[in-house]
């Protein structure tokens, strides 16, 4: 077998496909190499797939490091652990995990594990919907990021609090920490981020009702991700184009790119994100008129969402079901549904009842 640092060389050169079918069927004891794979099914997309990796890591790097570099080992697994619990809608898990680092860090006096823990609980706090007190520890992980003049620190921060914007409905402040995110990515010379940029630009334009502006954006994000393995990334853009061509009336069009999305979701077993897939193809099987497979469609995506912290998701499904419910004829069902999403929605800070251009 080739060297590890053969392997770490690919995914530092965005190639965790290479890294995956090279180290297909491995079954050694190596914690590295676990690792190794870890990181590239991350870096996939295939977030489930990288928690197993990372716990047989873990398991077999208890008797093969030292304590010092085993501690920092931990933490840094226990890190992308968080990064991949996040991602797959298990927002209270990613923040005991961070918690738990962000503690250690601190008494070890590890600045470094300090920061990256700081952010990744506020990234998680972010997926809860608790954006004030997640934007709070940005804040202070991004002067940090300035003082050390860490140009792809601060473009994550800057996306960070474009996606919070958005979510707050601040839409022009949003616009503008995404253009920052973006400008600091070409700086760094980092493709992937960029393309990433441009998905929470596309997707705040849409919202703020710039839908041309939303499918250019998505465009130039495709064109960087056509070029990489980043699975989650090619479907991300593909379920934002088909929301901005759903809005221009884009139908036939829209379908193809959400069908596009639901296949690559389903091959990294990406659930929650399947539900917005769902969500928006039963959109526009209202506008089309086809009621009974939107409320299938609906039903679907509610399923997705359960069990997981998506709250905009679980609520945007809810309101959508309350008016085909409505359609149907089943009044007091629909606005029992209608008015606990609403005052969910309220409650938990969300607007998701005032989006037109979702």
């Amino acid at each position: 077998m080739k060297p590890a640092r053969y392997f770490e060389n690919l995914l530092d050169n965005n190639k965790p496909a290479r890294v995956i079918k090279e180290l297909a069927g491995y079954s050694g004891g190596d914690g590295l190499i676990y690792f190794i794979l870890a990181e590239a099914q991350r870096m996939f997309g295939n977030f489930e797939k990288a928690i197993s990796f990372y716990n047989k890591a873990i398991k077999f790097y208890k008797t093969q490091i030292s304590e010092p570099d085993y501690i920092q080992t931990i933490m840094d697994m226990n890190l992308a652990l968080a990064k991949c619990y996040r991602a797959l809608g298990n927002a209270k898990k990613a923040q005991d995990l961070a918690h738990l680092v962000w503690h250690a860090a601190e008494i070890n006096n590890f600045e470094d594990f300090t920061i990256q823990a700081m952010q990744e609980f506020a990234m998680a706090l972010r997926a809860e919907g608790k954006l004030l007190q997640s934007k709070e520890i940005l804040d202070k992980v991004l002067a940090y990021y300035k003082k050390e003049k860490d140009l792809l620190g601060q473009n994550f921060i800057y996306w960070a609090l474009g996606g919070i914007a958005r979510l707050e409905g601040n839409f022009a402040l949003g616009i503008k920490y995404f253009e920052q995110s973006i400008n600091l990515a070409k700086k760094a010379k980092d493709k992937i981020a960029e393309a990433y940029g441009y998905c929470g630009l596309a997707g705040i334009s849409r919202i703020a009702g710039d839908v041309f502006g939303c499918v250019a954006n998505y465009k130039k994000a495709e064109q960087i991700f056509r070029n990489t393995d980043d699975i989650f990334g090619k479907a991300y853009t593909n379920c934002g184009m088909a929301n901005g061509l759903r809005q221009l009336g884009k139908y036939e069009e829209a379908l193809k790119r959400y069908n596009t999305a639901a296949e690559l979701y389903t091959s990294i077993n990406d659930k929650v994100d399947l539900g917005f897939v769902k969500w928006g193809r039963a959109d526009i099987l209202k506008r089309q008129n086809k009621l009974p497979r939107a409320l299938f469609e609906l039903k679907e995506a509610k399923k997705l969402f359960a069990n997981s912290d998506e709250t905009r998701g679980q609520l945007l499904t809810e309101f959508s079901l309350a008016q085909l419910l409505y359609a149907f004829g089943n009044t007091k069902e629909a606005v029992k549904i209608y008015n606990a999403a609403l005052k969910r929605s309220r409650a938990e800070g969300f607007y998701a009842y005032m989006e037109i251009f979702t």
